[in-house]
């Protein structure tokens, strides 16, 4: 067996590996609701989020109608610990007439379920969305890396 086609071989194998982590896509998921008027724990509105094959990035939008948010008993939680409370975790984004839009953005979370918390201020609806993309493992760049140096390798040869 010729060494290129060894080397083709293991340049398709990595190639392939690859691609099954390329094509991991991100799922965007949209919520809405009904907040209760006072901030209490009770009345927190909350949305479970959860992710279990990797990293991830998260990132997603707050649309409250009419009203803003109340930083009582919010953020971003894994269990009980707080991640990032509203303050961090909140941007206040306004879109043309609607001025009470935040975005929010995490990065790298590691595999697992989180919420996010959130009170409106006197209450009221609010839809929302987040997404979830997943954060690609550094062996799948390498594989990538090696596939490509060995068809380079081959290439290389095969026009000399």
């Amino acid at each position: 067996m010729k060494v290129s086609h060894v080397l083709g071989a293991l340049a398709f194998a990595s190639a392939v590996s690859f691609s099954g982590v390329a094509s991991a896509t991100s799922t965007t998921t949209t919520f809405s609701g009904y907040d209760q008027i006072f901030s209490s724990e009770s009345r927190t509105e909350k949305i479970n989020i959860s992710y279990l094959d990797g990293n991830f990035n998260l990132t997603g939008v707050l649309d409250p109608f009419l009203t803003t948010l109340n930083g009582a008993n919010t953020g971003l939680f894994q269990g009980a610990t707080l991640l990032k409370d509203a303050d961090e975790l909140f941007t206040w984004s306004p879109v043309g007439l609607d001025f009470t839009r935040f975005t929010f953005s995490v990065s790298n979370l590691s595999a697992g379920n989180y919420t996010l918390k959130f009170n409106l201020l006197g209450g009221g609806f609010y839809t929302g969305s987040y997404t979830i993309t997943p954060v690609p493992e550094p062996e799948s760049n390498a594989l990538m890396l090696l596939g490509l140096g060995i068809m380079g390798f081959i290439a290389r040869r095969k026009f000399s």
